[in-house]
C-alpha cells in the first residue's frame, strides 16, 4: 500500500504541537511515513516567543521515515498557510493526510486514511477521507456524506483542483442552485453564515471553502463510526474554536474499513443534522436559564400567570396523542413506555377476525367500525396499477398487520382479473396470518426476499409504517431496489416546520396502552429522495388520521421513472 505524506501545520500552541505529534509518534505507519510541517511566522511581537518555542520542539522530532520542517520567513495565517501547503505536497505526491496543531490521533488513524486512500483512488466521486466524526451513536462502519471536512483528512491531487478559493464565487453558486439550505444540513449548522463571513474577512477560514467547493461538485466524504481524531484546541487557545465540550469524542483504536458504494448515507446525514439541532438548543436552554432562572426566583408559586396555568390544564387533560422534540431515536425511546406485544398482536388479530367473519365491515388499529369508510386517493392508486399491468394487481403491503387495508378494500380489490396481496410484517404478526388469514389473494412473508421468490409484485404499498422506523430512509434505500413500479404512501405525518422531527407518541388507552418513538418528516427532503432513486411524484393526497397541529397526514403515490 501507498503510503502518504503527513502534512502538520502549526504555530504557536507548543502543548498542543506536542499532543499531537507524540500521538501521530504512536500510529501504525507512523515510522514508514514521510512527515512535512508547516510552521507559519509570528504575527507579531506578542508571539514571537511563543512561535520560537514550537520551532525548536520541531527539531527534537523523532519517530517518521523522514522529516521535513518548512519555517515561514512571514506571517501567511492560517488558512494561506495551509492552501499552500497543501497544494504544493499533493501535487508532489498525488495524496496527502492533513492535521493541524491541535488534533490528536488514534493509533489505527494513519491506516484508516491510507487505507481509504487507496480503496477509492480511482473514484471521481469521493473527494476526501476524514478521521474525525461527531460523537453520534449507531452510525454505519463507514459512510459518506456530501462535502468535506477538516478534523484531520486526506485526499488526492484531482479532489483538490476542485478546491475554489473565492468565497464570492461558491456563494454565487450556491444561491443559484438554490443549495443553501442543504448545505447547512436542513438549516441545522451555519455553513453558509461562515462562508458569507469568510467573504467579509471576519474569519480566515480555508476549510469553509474547502468544504462547499467539494459539495457543489456533488463529491463525497467518507467518515468512520467512531472517530479517530480528538480536536483539544476548543479550549480558547485556537485561531477560530472557542472554548466547548460538545465536540468531545473518544478515540477509536477499533479498525474498520472495506469499500462500500460511493453515495451518500440519507440516514448518517440527518443524524448530523440532529447532532447540529441539539447543540443549537443546548446554547440556547443554557443562555435563557442564566436570563430567566433570577427573574423566576422573584416570584413566588401564588402568582403563576393564567396562561401558564391554562398550558399546564393542558398538558394534564390531554393524555394521548404527540410529544416532546428530540434530539434522537435513542432519546426518545428512553422517554416512552414500550408496549406489550402479546397484547396487541391478541386485540388486533380479534379484530381482524370480526371482519373476516362480517360481524364488522374494517379494522385499523385493532380498532373495528361497522360502517365503510374509504381512502378513494388509495383505491384510485391500485386500480392505475392494475390497468399498467392488464388488470393484474399484485401489491407488497409492508407493515400490513394482518391484513387490515386489504380487509378494508376487498370489495375493489376482486375486480381485478388477478389479486396477490402480500403482506411483510414482525415475526408474530406472520406466524398468525398464515395460520389463521391466509387466503386465495391474502399471503404472509418474514421479509421481502422470501415474498419475492413467491410473487413477482408491481406496487409497494407503506400506509403508516415508515414514522415508526429508527432509520426510514434506510428502509427505503432497500426497498427502492427493487424498482416496484409503483409506490403508495398512506397516513404517513409530515412536520409543519418543514423539518424532520422526532416525536413521542402516546396510543389512547381505550385502544392499548403504549408509547413510542414517530418521526414527522421534512416533506420536501421525503420527495427530494424518492426524486433521487428516479422516482417521480405522481399524485398527493390527504390522509387524515387526526388532527394535529405539529404534522398534517399526507398520501403520495410515486410512479419509477421509464
Amino acid at each position: 500500500m501507498k503510503l502518504a505524506p503527513i502534512v502538520v501545520f502549526v504555530y504557536s500552541r507548543l502543548w498542543h504541537t506536542q499532543q499531537t505529534i507524540e500521538s501521530l509518534k504512536r500510529n501504525n505507519f507512523a515510522s514508514e511515513s514521510e512527515l512535512y510541517i508547516f510552521s507559519d511566522a509570528p504575527k507579531n511581537e506578542e508571539v514571537v516567543l511563543a512561535v520560537g518555542e514550537v520551532r525548536n520542539y520541531l527539531k527534537t522530532i523523532d519517530g517518521f521515515k523522514k522529516i521535513t520542517i518548512i519555517e515561514r520567513e512571514r506571517n501567511l495565517g492560517l488558512a494561506k498557510s495551509i492552501i499552500d501547503g497543501v497544494t504544493k505536497i499533493v501535487n508532489e505526491f498525488g495524496r496527502i493526510i492533513v492535521l493541524e496543531d491541535d488534533l490528536v490521533t488514534s493509533p489505527s488513524f494513519l491506516t484508516f486514511m491510507n487505507k481509504g486512500l487507496e480503496l477509492y483512488k480511482d473514484d471521481e466521486n469521493v473527494a476526501s477521507i476524514h478521521g474525525y466524526v461527531y460523537p453520534i451513536k449507531n452510525l454505519p462502519q463507514t459512510f459518506f456524506i456530501k462535502g468535506a471536512d477538516c478534523w484531520g483528512w486526506a485526499t488526492w491531487d484531482r479532489a483538490w483542483r476542485c478546491f475554489e478559493p473565492d468565497g464570492k464565487k461558491i456563494l454565487k453558486e450556491l444561491k443559484i442552485k438554490k443549495l443553501e439550505k442543504e448545505a447547512n444540513f436542513n438549516n441545522s449548522f451555519g455553513f453558509s453564515k461562515m462562508l458569507k463571513e469568510q467573504i467579509k474577512g471576519k474569519v480566515d477560514s480555508w476549510a469553509i471553502r474547502w468544504s462547499l467547493s467539494v459539495f457543489l461538485e456533488n463529491m463525497l466524504t467518507l467518515y468512520p463510526s467512531v472517530s479517530y481524531v480528538q480536536n483539544i484546541g476548543n479550549d480558547d487557545t485556537g485561531t477560530h474554536c472557542s472554548s466547548s465540550d460538545v465536540y468531545d469524542v473518544n478515540l477509536s483504536n477499533d479498525l474498520q474499513i472495506s469499500k462500500i458504494v460511493a453515495e451518500e448515507d440519507v440516514e448518517a446525514r440527518k443524524k448530523f443534522e440532529f447532532y447540529f439541532n441539539s447543540i443549537k438548543k443546548n446554547k440556547f436552554r443554557k443562555s435563557n436559564l442564566k436570563r430567566i432562572v433570577p427573574v423566576l426566583k422573584s416570584y413566588t408559586k401564588d402568582l403563576l400567570p393564567p396562561i401558564l396555568i391554562k398550558k399546564l390544564r393542558d398538558i394534564k387533560n390531554k393524555n394521548y396523542g404527540w410529544k416532546g422534540n428530540y434530539n434522537s431515536w435513542e432519546e426518545a425511546t428512553k422517554d416512552t413506555g414500550g408496549y406489550d406485544d402479546d397484547i396487541i398482536i391478541n386485540k388486533v388479530k380479534q379484530a381482524v377476525q370480526k371482519v373476516k367473519d362480517g360481524d364488522a365491515v374494517f379494522e385499523r388499529d385493532s380498532v373495528v367500525f361497522n360502517k365503510a369508510q374509504y381512502s378513494w386517493p388509495l383505491i384510485s392508486a391500485l386500480v392505475l396499477s392494475g390497468i399498467k399491468n392488464s388488470g393484474n394487481l399484485s401489491v407488497v403491503d409492508f407493515g400490513g398487520s394482518l391484513g387490515s387495508t386489504y380487509y378494508q378494500n376487498l370489495k375493489f380489490l376482486k375486480e381485478f382479473n388477478s389479486l396477490t396481496w402480500s403482506v411483510i410484517e414482525q415475526e408474530k404478526f406472520v406466524k398468525i396470518g398464515k395460520s389463521d388469514f391466509s387466503d386465495e389473494y391474502l399471503k404472509f412473508y418474514f421479509d421481502l426476499a422470501e415474498c419475492l421468490e413467491e410473487q413477482t409484485p408491481n406496487v409497494l404499498l407503506l400506509s403508516s409504517v415508515l414514522q415508526y422506523i429508527e432509520s426510514p430512509y434506510s428502509l427505503l434505500k432497500q426497498l427502492l431496489d427493487y424498482n416496484f413500479e409503483y409506490i403508495i404512501i398512506d397516513r404517513t405525518p409530515f412536520s409543519r416546520k418543514n423539518v424532520d422531527e422526532i416525536k413521542m407518541q402516546i396510543v389512547p388507552k381505550k385502544i392499548y396502552e403504549a408509547s413510542y418513538p414517530c418521526w414527522f418528516f421534512d416533506k420536501s427532503f421525503f420527495v427530494d429522495y424518492f426524486n433521487s432513486k428516479k422516482y417521480s411524484l405522481f399524485e398527493e393526497f390527504d390522509a387524515n388520521d387526526e388532527d394535529t397541529k405539529g404534522c398534517v397526514f399526507r398520501g403520495m403515490i410515486f410512479k419509477k421513472n421509464d
